[in-house]
């Protein structure tokens, strides 16, 4: 697999006044070498979603094995965890009262008909012949996508605002050919380092650190049009903002956006692209 040096396109403008912080983030890698592509040339970021449960014996293996995955493709692939299915329904008392679940993630896991965990989704394309996967065909299942050439580029802006604990973030993307079908943009709210007990095969991690967790869209479980009528014309810049309130127990330097285009009618992610707010 290639290996890519990443430029931090970070920047941050702390206001006098309102307490709020400006971040930036580009699909754009340099590589070492001579391999892959050239300096500033957009590459194909790859979603990789995790759909789990707390009660999930045999989910904090697939967790570590997305974990290495990201370790070897870096920032070409982005990380998505859900709690959805039987094993993510929380208990009144004991070990699992916490509730990681999302209406987005439940509607998700089950218009995808997911049945067994662990399982996901590499960019929502189907890899010999299908599209929900088990753990052991993830890393093909990137490879055989992971070095197709980009289709669309996707720059996202957020600004946090601490006051009114809101954040602002708009994602400008460009298609880089034209493409037939209407494309959707989504933009979903992540958070990592959530401690919350965890089943594995041999016990319950009362102190297991959950990464990647979908809390909540910013712009419902489909998302909207890119840009007006979700048109893809060749270098067109097209905008999307949106604003959401983090609720009290969220952690905001924990938290990041992860925004994904994709086909509206067969669910093919074209570009996907995150932001960290910390």
């Amino acid at each position: 697999m290639k290996k890519y040096i990443i430029p931090i396109v970070l920047f941050i403008s702390m206001a006098l006044i309102v307490p709020s912080c400006d971040i930036v983030e580009e699909p754009y890698l340099v590589p070492a070498g001579n391999a892959g592509p050239g300096p500033g040339e957009t590459v194909r970021k790859v979603l990789l979603e995790d759909y789990t449960g707390h009660k999930c014996p045999n989910c904090p293996e697939a967790a570590a094995l997305a974990a290495d995955l990201k370790t070897s493709y870096g920032e070409q692939l982005i990380l998505l965890t859900v709690h959805a299915g039987y094993y993510s329904t929380p208990d009144a008392s004991g070990d699992f009262t916490d509730d990681l679940r999302t209406g987005e993630g439940t509607e998700m896991h089950d218009y995808f008909a997911f049945y067994a965990y662990p399982a996901g989704m590499v960019n929502r394309t189907e890899y010999q012949g299908q599209r929900v996967l088990f753990k052991d065909d993830w890393e093909a299942a990137i490879d055989a996508v992971v070095t197709v050439p980009a289709q669309a580029e996707i720059v996202l802006t957020g600004t946090y605002n601490s006051v009114n604990r809101t954040l602002t973030c708009k994602a400008e993307t460009t298609f880089l050919e034209d493409l037939s079908g209407t494309y959707n943009i989504c933009m979903f709210i992540v958070e990592s380092g959530i401690v919350s007990p965890q089943k594995n095969e041999q016990e319950v991690v009362l102190d297991y650190v959950h990464n990647h967790v979908l809390r909540a869209s910013m712009n419902g479980t489909w998302g909207e049009a890119v840009g007006a009528d979700g048109a893809a014309v060749k270098d067109e810049v097209q905008e999307n903002e949106y604003n959401y309130v983090f609720p009290s127990a969220w952690v905001p330097g924990n938290c990041g956006v992860i925004a994904f285009v994709y086909n509206a009618d067969t669910k093919e992610i074209v570009q996907a692209e995150e932001l960290d707010l910390d």
